[in-house]
């Protein structure tokens, strides 16, 4: 609205002039330093405003990274700034950090940002503490898994077990004509293959190659990377569904 007025300022005052009962509204140099002192400090937020705005692709992930780019970029002193623009400047950022200065708000700021493709966790302060509890969330999520599969494992045999025993029914086991290939096979399970790997050494591992990628170009879009690249990162694709979000 500022904007438009300053445009229009000429055509506003050639209609006003004419009118004597509005002349007085005709902007005078004063106004419109002020116009313009307010219109030099407002229209960064106002752009990253409409940009977040959107619905049809993420944005939290993204808050965290234009808080540090407003605030340390766009809205930090500028020597063409009058002292009104200023003033205004350093409201704004006050009270940006005052809206996120909550401990819990700042973590999950920080772990949607480190997990979106696009920043990676790029000019993270406490980029290791994050690490370390998004690590803790991933082996978490796969111990569940892990836990859920035997339990629903173990709950497939016992109905089977139930059912034949409802039944009354007792099935002799069939009896196969041993081959070599049995013999073979009963060799090789003799051997102790490769010991399972730790979840955790998985965890670590899958969270070090992610973080070690390139970032994402700004204007991809993250869901449909992770769509493309969950086989990849299997636990971390568990743990960023609570994180990204519209």
């Amino acid at each position: 609205m500022i904007e438009r007025v300053l445009k229009q300022e000429q055509a506003i005052a050639r209609v006003l002039v004419s009118d004597r009962k509005h002349q007085h509204l005709i902007p005078t140099w004063q106004d419109k330093e002020v116009l313009n002192s307010v219109q030099a400090a407002l229209k960064p937020v106002a752009d990253f405003t409409d940009l977040l705005s959107f619905e049809s692709y993420v944005t939290f992930s993204s808050v965290k990274p234009v808080l540090q780019l407003l605030t340390g970029d766009l809205l930090g002193p500028n020597p063409s700034d009058t002292d009104l623009t200023q003033r205004i400047k350093r409201k704004i950022c006050n009270v940006l950090e005052d809206k996120y200065s909550a401990q819990a708000l700042k973590e999950l700021l920080a772990k949607s940002s480190i997990l979106d493709p696009r920043y990676r966790g790029n000019g993270e302060d406490d980029l290791e503490e994050i690490k370390e509890e998004l690590f803790l969330e991933m082996v978490a999520t796969g111990e569940s898994g892990a836990q859920v599969s035997a339990a629903s494992a173990t709950a497939t045999g016992a109905s089977d077990e139930d059912e034949s025993s409802a039944t009354g029914e007792c099935t002799p086991p069939s009896v196969k004509k041993r081959n070599i290939g049995d013999l073979l096979k009963w060799k090789g399970q003799q051997t102790q293959g490769p010991a399972p790997i730790p979840i955790r050494v998985r965890a670590d591992t899958e969270l070090t190659r992610y973080l070690q990628e390139e970032q994402l170009d700004s204007s991809d879009d993250p869901l449909a990377w992770w769509r493309d690249n969950c086989g990849r990162f299997p636990r971390m694709e568990k743990v960023v569904r609570h994180y990204m979000c519209i």
